[in-house]
C-alpha cells in the first residue's frame, strides 16, 4: 500500500495550504478607463477637502503633458504644474498631479492599462495615467459632481486630453 512519511507530511501542508489561501482570495476588481474618469479625494486646496480630478490613460509616447502645455500657453517652466487659462471670459486653474500624487490621491494599482506600450518605444512622459483638477478664480473644485461648471470644465478638459494624444 501507499505509505507517506510525517516530514513528506508536513512538507506538503507548506506547499499545498499557502497555494490554496492564494487561489481562493477574492481578485481585486481594478478600473479599466476608455476616455476619461472622475475621481473624487485629489489634492486639498484652502476651502477643499479633495479636488476631484479628470484621469486619463497616457500613450507615453509624447513628451510630457507639463512640456505640452508650456508650450501651448506659451511659458518657460516645463515644470510647471498648474496653469492658469480663460473659458468664456472666467479664469480657471489647471492643476497637473505629478506621478508620485497621482500614487498618493489615486494609487495607480487601482486602473488597468488598456494600451499597453513596448519599452522600445516610450518616450518622454512614462507616466501611465494623468490625473488633472480644475478650479475658478474663487477655489471651487470644477469637477464635483455639483459643481455648476462641471460640463464646461469636462469639455474644456476632454479637448486639452485629445490635443495632447493626437
Amino acid at each position: 500500500m501507499f505509505h507517506v512519511e510525517p516530514w513528506s507530511k508536513s512538507w506538503l501542508i507548506l506547499v499545498i495550504v499557502p497555494f490554496l489561501f492564494y487561489s481562493c482570495s477574492p481578485s481585486r476588481s481594478t478600473i479599466q478607463i476608455s476616455d476619461y474618469i472622475l475621481q473624487p479625494n485629489g489634492k486639498e486646496i484652502v476651502g477643499n477637502k479633495g479636488l476631484s480630478a479628470f484621469i486619463f490613460e497616457n500613450k507615453r509616447t509624447k513628451i510630457s503633458l507639463e512640456q505640452f502645455l508650456s508650450t501651448k500657453f506659451k511659458t518657460d517652466n516645463y515644470g510647471e504644474h498648474e496653469f492658469w487659462v480663460t473659458i468664456q471670459k472666467d479664469k480657471y486653474k489647471i492643476i497637473i498631479y505629478d506621478e508620485d500624487e497621482f500614487e498618493k490621491y489615486f494609487n495607480s494599482a487601482n486602473y488597468t492599462v488598456m494600451n499597453v506600450v513596448s519599452d522600445d518605444s516610450k518616450q518622454g512622459d512614462h507616466r501611465k495615467f494623468i490625473a488633472i483638477s480644475m478650479i475658478n478664480a474663487y477655489n471651487e473644485d470644477c469637477l464635483a459632481n455639483y459643481s455648476l461648471f462641471q460640463s464646461v470644465a469636462v469639455n474644456y478638459l476632454k479637448k486639452l486630453k485629445d490635443e495632447y494624444l493626437y
